[in-house]
């Protein structure tokens, strides 16, 4: 009788534990925001969005995915604050004529913040002229994302070529 008891205060005091300890972390999540599975698919999107925009010259698309007061700092260290600066910094690649490359992402991470979300993820150019794709360069996005009127926009985008931390 003595050890039906104990199992029962043990295994009570371990449920009562592990709850606290599960509350505990919800907490500290929803602390930092949170995101639904719907936020971060309209987030990776705007992932891909910006490779289309960029690699099928769509100045429209490409100024749609930013927020206002952006920030992009590009893979050479150039900041560009502003879509009206953006627009500049797209100009000549808008102007290119017919697509000689194509951007890619993969593994892309998107974290709650306290006032959106960040997120990072691996970026791939290819040389699409010829049959055969070739690489070009590679780096990673490091980005912040605000949630609008409009839905998710790309706050500040950080691109880095290479691997360089």
């Amino acid at each position: 009788m003595q050890k039906t008891h104990l199992f029962i205060a043990v295994s009570v005091f371990v449920t009562i534990a592990t709850l606290f300890g599960i509350l505990g972390r919800t907490n500290k999540i929803q602390a930092a925001g949170s995101l639904t599975g719907s936020d971060i698919a309209e987030i990776q999107q705007l992932y891909a969005r910006y490779n289309q925009a960029i690699d099928f010259r769509d100045q429209d698309l490409l100024l749609s995915i930013f927020a206002n007061d952006a920030i992009y700092t590009t893979g050479a260290g150039e900041a560009h604050a502003g879509k009206e600066a953006i627009t500049k910094w797209a100009e000549p690649v808008m102007n290119a004529g017919p697509p000689t490359f194509t951007h890619n992402n993969t593994s892309i991470v998107i974290t709650p913040t306290t006032d959106g979300a960040k997120g990072r993820g691996y970026w791939f150019l290819f040389n699409v002229e010829k049959p055969q794709p070739v690489p070009m360069v590679t780096g990673y996005y490091n980005d912040t994302f605000v949630k609008t009127s409009q839905g998710w926009k790309i706050k500040t985008r950080g691109s880095v070529r290479g691997w360089s931390q």
